[in-house]
């Protein structure tokens, strides 16, 4: 293939830990590995010990990709934000694609969007439509659609996230202007997003489903939690108090 002389170079970066599903990880990283564009690397955050199960998982993948596979670890369990913070600095490439651990990417999802960041270099990140699947990615129970262009998206994240994180592609040098990933509650990104946007960076999504999301029967009530925007208050706005 071509890819290394077409597109710019990228890596892949997740996180895992002790809590997730062995065969979802599984799926997630057999997605990777058939996408028809490859990362250069795929860098796996282990957010604090993991099972043994999950630890079996890793090393048939490992041993798939061979050195471009690299594992991070923590001590510690510190989520999303921390370890995705924490697994930037080992990234070697220009972009990020994002994806978690129990996800499925569509086999052209990565060709897609690198064909968009050719055709502007300008761009900081370029994401895409997903759909939710409960059980297997035949059983589709919702999608989640967001704008495409700049200015659509400026307008929409007044409302809402106006990406679908695990299906973006972060450059990785505008990631690091606006301070990377930070721990933010439940919120980091759209935090992230918030920073990216007030810089004046072009983002972009594509009109195409590119992912695969894994739903369970607490997650629209997660999405929506008063935790969420306690959180904002007490961190960023700082008008939150607690009655007694």
């Amino acid at each position: 293939m071509l890819e290394g002389k077409k597109y710019p170079k990228f890596s892949v970066l997740m996180s895992v830990y002790r809590k997730e599903n062995p065969q979802y990880l599984d799926l997630a990283l057999k997605s990777i590995e058939h996408q028809t564009v490859k990362p250069s690397e795929v860098v796996l955050v282990e957010d604090g010990p993991v099972t043994d199960d999950l630890q079996k998982i890793i090393k048939v993948h490992q041993k798939k990709f061979g050195v471009g596979f690299k594992i991070v670890t923590s001590k510690i369990n510190q989520g999303l934000g921390y370890a995705l913070r924490l697994g930037t600095e080992y990234v070697s490439t220009d972009w990020i694609a994002r994806m978690d651990s129990d996800d499925y990417s569509i086999p052209d999802r990565f060709e897609k969007q690198l064909q968009l960041i050719v055709s502007n270099p300008r761009l900081a990140v370029v994401g895409g439509q997903i759909g939710e699947f409960s059980s297997n990615i035949h059983n589709i129970v919702g999608i989640r659609k967001v704008p495409t262009s700049t200015d659509l998206i400026c307008d929409f994240i007044k409302w809402r996230s106006p990406f679908n994180h695990p299906t973006v592609m972060i450059n990785k040098s505008k990631l690091l202007q606006v301070g990377g990933y930070i721990k933010y509650g439940k919120l980091e990104d759209y935090y992230l997003w918030a920073r990216i946007i007030s810089h004046g960076f072009e983002v972009a999504n594509l009109s195409d489903f590119l992912l695969y999301m894994r739903v369970d029967n607490g997650m629209y009530k997660r999405r929506g939690s008063y935790e969420n925007l306690r959180y904002i208050y007490i961190n960023y706005v700082g008008i939150y108090t607690t009655v007694t």
